[in-house]
This record gives structure tokens, C-alpha cells and sequence, in this order.
């Protein structure tokens, strides 16, 4: 993958879901019994939509395409995309249907989630927005959540030449077009699973190129992540922090990467940034209350990273 000419200000795009996320934190205890609640928040969620609040934290300018009904949840969501300076044209109505949202239980010992997501309804009487802002753009971010969407979104991107970087679902045949406009895959373990590569993760990475993406990362946990681009293979590791909650850990990890990518940046200083973004994200509770700041990010990069950031530091 050729590394676009890096702006001051990223144009970046997002096409996919945007929900609201009811979150506790709990200690894990055997189904059916009761436990007290230890601290929860109500805050927007979705993976697209998180990972555009990254890159706006980053300092990029960003615009959504998605769907919300005007209810409650709704009017919540783009309310709080809104207050992130993130553009919201691209956002069509459901309607008489419901805005998604879901209930994220925290293991408050481990930081690790289980989500339990109720689906947006009423989208056979949405109409997919206007996509053509996209051209204007150096990044577009894509999920499956909406598979029509995604695939108009990313052949838009694809026919002026603008990197699509997606999260997405091993599910065929609903996604096969998709990961042929995808420019970069992050996927997490269980994907390499889900196409018949759990131990093998050199196998996985080919066989991510084969379903079309020319970088294929695959995303460890606090092991790192590994991947493969035209300009070669390597492999990265997680940063050392106290995780309080990993939920949107992997939604920051997108964003950041594409913010990289707008920059100009080559895969492994792109994935070294996306996973300081992830590791501080996850120093506070909430899919977002941690991400961080540009600054912030290339501070924690100096003191705990293994390229040289200097230089980033001054720009």
C-alpha cells in the first residue's frame, strides 16, 4: 500500500453504525446470581462512529455517513458525535424505526466486556445519504453493520483512489464484495478462527489478502498484533497499561490507523500509533472518556514506543 501525501488536518470518512452504550462494571460472577454494580455511564458507541472520535480527538476533521431514528437514543447520539466536531449530513433517517443501542458489562478485575446489543429497526424505509462527499476525503473507515452502505461508501473511496481501512465479519456471502474494495483489514484473533487459521497466523494474513485487501492485520490483545503489506510483514506489541475497560479498544485502534494513513505514514508506524491510542483508551472506563489527544498520544509514544516519534512531537 502506497502511503498517501500526509495534511496538517486528515479529511477522514466513516460509514457504519453509531449507537448508544449503556456500560457497568461489575465483578464477573456465575449466571443468575446478583452483584453489585461498581460504576456505569451512558455514552454513544458503534464501531465506525468510535473510531471517527478517535481521529477527531487526533485532531482530524470527520464526517459520518450512518442511520439513526429521531427517537431518543437517536437524538442522544448525534447530540454527542455532534459535540466532537464530527459532520453529520451523511446521517439518514430511519423512519418509524428504532435507533440501535447496547448494554456493555465491564469485568471490573480483568477490564474485559460482553456486549448485548439490541439492532437498529425500520431500515427498510431508510434511504442510503449521499455518498459523494467521500471523494473529498483521504480515509474512508467502514464496518458490515449496514453491508449496503459499506460497499457503496468503499466503492465510492476506491474509485478516486482514497485507502479504505474496515472492521469487519467473516459472514459469506454478505461480505465478499466488501473486503474486495477493502485497502487495509484489522480484524481481531477470532477472525483468523473464523476462516480456519486459529494457529496459524501467517496463513490467516494470506488469507486475508486473498479475500482483497492489500494490508491484512490481525490484532492480538495484549500480545500485540501481527500484519502483512506490500511493504513487508511485521509484527508489533501491545503497550503495558493498567486496562480498566477494553471496550472500543479496537474502534480507537481503526481510527488511529487511519489517522496514520492519512498522514502519510508507512504500516508499522501507523500500528505502533493505533496501539499507544487503544492502550491509553483503555486506562479509563467508557468505549471514549479515554481517548486521547495528538499530543498526548505522541508523548506516550516517546516514553514507551520503539520507533523514533520526535519528529511528530514538533509537527
Amino acid at each position: 500500500m502506497k502511503a498517501r501525501p500526509g495534511k496538517a488536518v486528515p479529511q477522514i470518512a466513516g460509514a457504519g453504525v453509531c449507537c448508544l452504550d449503556h456500560i457497568f462494571s461489575s465483578p464477573r460472577i456465575p449466571w443468575g446470581e446478583t452483584v453489585q454494580i461498581e460504576e456505569s455511564r451512558v455514552q454513544g458507541g458503534g464501531l465506525v462512529a468510535t473510531a471517527l472520535v478517535a481521529c477527531a480527538r487526533l485532531g482530524a476533521s470527520c464526517l459520518l455517513f450512518s442511520f439513526l431514528s429521531h427517537d431518543e437514543v437517536g437524538v442522544r447520539v448525534a447530540s454527542e458525535l455532534a459535540a466532537e466536531g464530527i459532520k453529520l449530513e451523511g446521517v439518514a433517517a430511519i423512519p418509524q424505526g428504532k435507533s440501535p443501542y447496547s448494554f456493555i458489562h465491564v469485568d471490573s478485575r480483568s477490564g474485559e466486556r460482553t456486549i448485548f446489543h439490541q439492532a437498529a429497526s425500520g431500515l427498510e424505509g431508510a434511504v442510503l445519504p449521499d455518498l459523494g462527499r467521500i471523494q473529498d476525503c483521504d480515509v474512508l473507515l467502514v464496518d458490515d453493520y449496514y453491508p449496503e452502505l459499506a460497499v457503496e461508501a468503499a466503492r465510492t473511496a476506491r474509485r478516486k483512489g482514497i485507502p479504505v481501512v474496515a472492521d469487519l465479519t467473516m459472514i459469506p456471502p454478505k461480505n465478499l464484495a466488501l473486503f474486495r474494495e477493502t485497502t487495509v483489514l484489522i480484524a481481531p484473533r477470532m477472525f483468523a478462527a473464523q476462516i480456519g487459521h486459529a494457529e496459524d497466523l501467517p496463513g490467516a494474513l494470506r488469507a486475508i489478502h486473498k479475500l482483497g485487501p492489500e494490508t491484512a492485520m490481525i490484532t492480538l490483545g495484549n500480545k500485540g498484533y501481527v500484519y502483512s503489506s506490500p511493504g513487508g510483514q511485521g509484527r508489533g506489541k501491545a503497550f503495558k497499561v493498567e486496562a480498566v475497560d477494553t471496550t472500543g479498544a479496537g474502534d480507537a485502534f481503526h481510527g488511529a490507523f487511519a489517522f496514520g494513513l492519512a498522514r502519510g505514514w508507512e504500516t508499522g508506524r501507523c500500528a505502533e500509533f493505533a496501539a499507544a491510542v487503544a492502550a491509553i483508551k483503555c486506562t479509563k472506563p467508557g468505549g471514549r472518556t479515554g481517548l486521547p489527544t495528538l499530543p498526548q498520544t505522541i508523548h506516550f509514544l516517546r516514553r514507551n514506543g520503539r520507533l523514533d516519534w520526535a519528529e511528530f512531537e514538533r509537527n
